[in-house]
């Protein structure tokens, strides 16, 4: 029986960025489905029922901190893991990404397969 394919919302502002992740998380076997936005994201996340969330957090209409707040407090989203991918090295953002509900927080520019681990530990 051929196993279904784990779906991942990612939730990217920079089209080059989001099309480069797509790309290379289908490469290594995900379904992909992208947001430019937070506010489109959630509709996504209702909607399209992710496996994973791979979340930036500089993001228009609402931060991605604040997007996480929403999703972890939500019932029926609360259950989907979110993976930060953001270019911020602050560990006090690490930190509270983490307190919110937050798998895991990389910083772009880290090794694809630490991502696609993560991704792939958290969406299991």
């Amino acid at each position: 029986m051929k196993q279904k394919k784990k779906k991942v919302l990612i939730i990217e502002d920079e089209l080059e960025m989001a099309l480069l992740l797509k790309k290379r998380m289908e490469a290594h076997g995900f379904k992909c489905i992208t947001a430019e936005n937070p506010v489109d994201g959630l509709k996504k996340a209702v909607e399209g029922s992710p496996d994973l969330i791979l979340l930036d957090l500089m993001l228009p209409k609402m931060s991605g901190l604040g997007f996480l707040r929403i999703v972890k407090g939500n019932p029926n989203l609360s259950i989907i893991p979110v993976v930060v991918l953001t270019a911020l090295r602050d560990e006090e953002i690490a930190r509270e990404a983490m307190d919110l509900g937050a798998a895991g927080f990389l910083v772009k520019g880290c090794d694809l397969q630490e991502l696609v681990s993560m991704v792939r530990k958290h969406s299991s």
